[in-house]
């Protein structure tokens, strides 16, 4: 090899090691800390740690853990990849630390934690005052790479959801020039003159456009100007716009027949935040809880009584794993669910009520990027799919001993992202083969497949 070439690798090897520093420094990715666009998240201020307490002698530093849940707040991805791998591997202590400080509190693991993290939760909240330090950081030290990532990740969400809500996470600039957190928020809230603040259901965004949800804000506030004020769909009470401080705007979607042809409608539905939060309806649940509160309702729109409880052993969802071609090059597992029962209000109720927890049209051609649904999660544990998390409710699905997922799915799972689909009830069902890829396709055509790109926790072996 030449002098010249020797020399070349040299640099190339002292730059890559000057890097590599910087990254385990500031906990940013290589690709930021080459840049020189080291993030900086804002979390709790965690000083450093006297192991004394967990019958160990030496101080382990909090500023990678700090910087961690500030990372997790901020929803920024590639900062907690790399901020959690320096956590993973270094002083153990460190996790010992902030997941025995919450789970020594509380009285329960959670139900949708992994099965380290509910072993983990037994030494720390029932050991006693004396002996907490050190079986805490013994039950950390014995655990696998795999549990304490586990654990890691449960105590993150614990710790996220304790700080509440924080900035959206910094993204590429919209074809507008907002960033993609900002583009949400507008489209979830509008702000009038007066100070009246909007809030818009999820999902409205796909019935209406920006100028059609101003054009319903304006016209409702010319109403209130005339003296007429618009009506509370749920209470029949006048909502006057000009002085609420927030009012909730939802959509109701009803099918009409117009001379032997079906017309899908969209229909406002102004509320007070007291009597329900905003949502998309569907025509017949919006009768029909009008019916129960006692609200007049006309005689073509009542709604029959439902039963409280099924008659017969509900069927079994359908769950299929696959992968799926990223636009632009790459795979990305895809997880599939489909409900065994059909919805109460059809596939119309599914539908709203899918848009109303954030879910988005996918387009599998490739033409258009996959939505992303913030703040929902897969949850595996050792390869299984346990549950579908999000940071609003909770657990949205769960399947009790998880689901085997295949090989390849696992290896394309270790990105940590997943692509999420929900279609409604008897849409694909066991379908094999091109049959399978003609049934999905159909509920695309039909606008029923939802769904977006969500984050994969837990073990995946």
């Amino acid at each position: 090899m030449p002098k010249n070439d020797k020399t070349r690798r040299r640099k190339s090897h002292a730059e890559r090691d000057r890097i590599k520093a910087k990254k385990a420094e500031s906990g940013a990715s290589y690709t930021s800390a080459q840049s020189g666009t080291v993030h900086r998240h804002r979390g709790p201020e965690l000083p450093a740690l006297d192991g004394s307490g967990f019958g160990a002698d030496r101080t382990a530093d909090m500023q990678a853990a700090s910087a961690l849940i500030g990372a997790c707040l901020e929803q920024c991805q590639p900062c907690q990849a790399s901020l959690a791998d320096q956590v993973l591997t270094g002083d153990r202590l460190v996790v010992a630390s902030l997941a025995g400080s919450v789970y020594a509190l509380l009285p329960s693991p959670g139900v949708g934690c992994s099965p380290a993290t509910r072993r983990f939760h037994a030494v720390a909240h029932d050991t006693g005052c004396d002996g907490y330090g050190p079986a805490v950081l013994t039950a950390v030290e014995e655990m696998s790479a795999e549990d304490l990532e586990a654990l890691l990740e449960d105590t993150l969400d614990l710790w996220a959801a304790a700080a509440g809500p924080g900035p959206a996470a910094a993204s590429p600039a919209a074809e507008d020039g907002a960033p993609d957190g900002e583009q949400e928020q507008e489209t979830r809230r509008f702000d009038s003159v007066g100070g009246t603040a909007y809030l818009l259901s999820a999902g409205i965004d796909q019935l209406l456009d920006r100028e059609e949800m101003q054009a319903l804000i304006q016209h409702a506030e010319k109403s209130a100007a005339a003296g007429d004020a618009v009506e509370c769909f749920l209470c029949d009470q006048p909502l006057d716009v000009t002085a609420e401080p927030e009012i909730h705007l939802g959509v109701a979607m009803r099918t009409l027949t117009l001379d032997g042809r079906e017309l899908d409608t969209v229909r406002p539905v102004f509320t007070h935040p007291a009597c329900g939060r905003t949502r998309v309806w569907p025509w017949a649940e919006l009768m029909a809880e009008r019916q129960r509160r006692g609200l007049p309702v006309a005689a073509e729109d009542r709604q029959p009584e439902r039963p409280t409880e099924q008659q017969h052993p509900r069927n079994a969802d359908y769950t299929s794993f696959s992968l799926a071609r990223r636009p632009g090059g790459g795979m990305v597992p895809l997880v599939l669910i489909e409900p065994g029962e059909p919805d109460a209000y059809g596939a119309e109720g599914w539908l709203a009520a899918r848009l109303s927890e954030g879910f988005k049209p996918v387009d599998l051609s490739g033409q258009q990027p996959f939505p992303k649904l913030d703040g929902w999660s897969l949850r595996c544990d050792r390869g299984r799919l346990v549950s579908v998390m999000t940071a609003s409710t909770g657990a949205w699905y769960r399947q009790e001993g998880g689901y085997a997922t295949p090989g390849e799915w696992r290896k394309a799972a270790r990105q940590r992202s997943a692509l999420l689909l929900v279609v409604p009830s008897g849409s694909v069902g066991e379908r094999q083969g091109d049959q399978w890829l003609e049934a999905v396709s159909r509920a695309a055509g039909a606008g029923h497949l939802l769904g977006g790109l969500v984050a994969v926790r837990g073990t995946l072996s």
